[in-house]
């Protein structure tokens, strides 16, 4: 038989595909795990960084212990792990399935903490391990080199899944380990320099979640869609991760999850929910990225109960729109994220593709060029240096946040005057939040206040070969690193960096 040219030719010997030899055969795969170390602490359990071996091949993975569990959750959670499972997109954290340990296996002081008492506390940015994480903790240290990383036809069935296992032991969910850093941390260390992330690069991150939330939605609704639960890869992938808590969209609503201050309405009084509850709960992230108002965090620590009536009671309050309290921000941009924070289902969108598809062409796209996968990569960089040394091929990606001067407008600095007098009201009503304890430092002259950046030149850009780059004109680029060297600080303590 010749095949076609470019084609290639399979010799069946008669045979056809139906008659596939190895068809059902079953063989056990061993891989064993060794635990590097911890990443975090949250309501469920620990999460840790391991690394997998498989007859000689390294690799990364993540495991989120769970702390002890009865058989209704533990069928469940197994549930939910299968439908995790299916999941495959660029902008979800892979879920690889559920591993098993012996109880009796594991150390002393581990089983202690698996029934919950005494409560473990949320990991601080100090007790965070190596990796780009650590990194993140002090942004001024500036950039080092980087840790290397590391379609079924139809949903499987849950109900098949067989539980071998009968003795005591401890559930890990393994998850894909991203190399980055997660929406939470990166806001609170943008805070830490009294900034907020330019409104392009804050919606792309958004735009990509609700690509992911799109295709997710064909099946399961997220329910826990928060900036911790949003991961930043190294290289500029926004992922969404944590699907423990999600359930099919036959059984939305049964369940009560979730992280109060960023549920919807629906959500809160425990009605069937679909996929329009995620869209308001990525609403609630995306007016606090513009702003750098929580709307609904409960102003003091309080019980479960406590907190879900204190956030009804904020639910039942018209909701400011983002231009009327910041107004350099666009008031297309405003309007988009007050349609995904209507109260009434009927009234907010109702798919998150319309959610992406006016982000993008409204918005993110509305100029050309705008931001990608890569320019979120050359901003972290950029950051993680302090916005110093930045190299032209990151500037370059950059160009899209060019302001009305022509300059590319890196930092969005926190002041004053970024609000409205409205605005401010918001603020001061949200005592000892983040964006209060920043306006509060500089109103009091905190000798801690961090030092706006002038790393980049006033001149107008050149354009060379029709692309536009930033140039220094005091001090040539580095032609051994390539590397932009800073400019002398100049210009107003109070203006906008460039």
């Amino acid at each position: 038989m010749r095949s076609k040219p470019g084609c290639a030719s399979f010799s069946t010997n008669g045979a056809g595909l139906e008659d596939f030899p190895l068809r059902g055969f079953n063989f056990s795969s061993t891989a064993t795990y060794s635990i590097v170390e911890e990443l975090g602490r949250g309501g469920m359990g620990v999460v840790y960084l391991a690394e997998k071996n498989c007859g000689g091949v390294l690799d990364y993975v993540v495991f989120k212990s769970f702390k002890t569990l009865d058989d209704e959750q533990e069928a469940r959670l197994r549930n939910e792990a299968n439908i995790a499972t299916f999941l495959r997109h660029e902008n979800i954290v892979k879920t690889y399935g559920l591993e098993t340990c012996k109880l009796s296996d594991l150390p002393e002081a581990f089983r202690r903490t698996l029934g919950g008492t005494p409560s473990m506390k949320p990991t601080s940015d100090l007790q965070l391990p190596s990796f780009t994480l650590r990194r993140m903790v002090d942004p001024r240290k500036g950039p080092g080199r980087r840790t290397p990383g590391f379609a079924p036809a139809r949903m499987p069935n849950p109900k098949a899944t067989a539980i071998v296992e009968a003795s005591p032991r401890v559930l890990f969910m393994s998850m894909d380990y991203v190399d980055g850093v997660d929406l939470a941390m990166l806001m609170r260390h943008h805070f830490k320099l009294h900034l907020l992330l330019p409104p392009a690069i804050a919606m792309f991150i958004v735009s990509r979640i609700a690509r992911s939330l799109e295709y997710a939605h064909q099946w399961i609704v997220h329910k826990d869609v928060t900036p911790g639960n949003i991961l930043i890869s190294s290289e500029g992938v926004p992922k969404l991760t944590d699907f423990g808590i999600a359930a099919p969209l036959a059984e939305a609503g049964e369940e009560f999850a979730g992280k109060v201050h960023y549920m919807a309405p629906e959500q809160l009084a425990r009605q069937r929910i679909d996929g329009r509850a995620d869209i308001f709960s990525l609403g609630v992230v995306a007016y606090e990225l513009l702003t750098g108002i929580n709307l609904f965090k409960p102003l003091a620590k309080g019980s479960w109960d406590d907190n879900v009536k204190w956030v009804k009671q904020a639910q039942s309050r018209p909701i400011l729109p983002p231009i009327a309290v910041c107004p350099d921000l666009p008031e297309r941009l405003s309007q988009i994220v007050m349609k995904m924070l209507e109260y009434d289902p009927a009234k907010r969108y109702q798919r998150m593709l319309e959610v992406c598809i006016d982000l993008e062409k409204r918005f993110l796209f509305a100029q050309g060029f705008g931001p990608t996968n890569n320019s979120m990569a050359a901003y972290l960089r950029i950051f993680e240096g302090d916005f110093s040394d930045a190299h032209q091929d990151d500037l370059r990606q950059l160009t899209f946040l060019r302001n009305k001067e022509g300059k590319v407008a890196l930092q969005r600095r926190i002041s004053r005057e970024m609000f409205t007098d409205e605005g401010m009201e918001l603020v001061k009503q949200r005592k000892k939040s983040p964006i209060y304890n920043v306006l509060a430092r500089q109103e009091a002259g905190s000798l801690n206040n961090p030092k706006p950046q002038f790393n980049y030149p006033s001149s107008p850009p050149s354009v060379a070969g029709g692309t536009v780059v930033i140039e220094n004109p005091l001090k040539q680029e580095d032609s051994t690193t390539g590397k932009q060297a800073a400019a002398p600080a100049t210009g107003n303590p109070g203006q906008q960096a460039t």
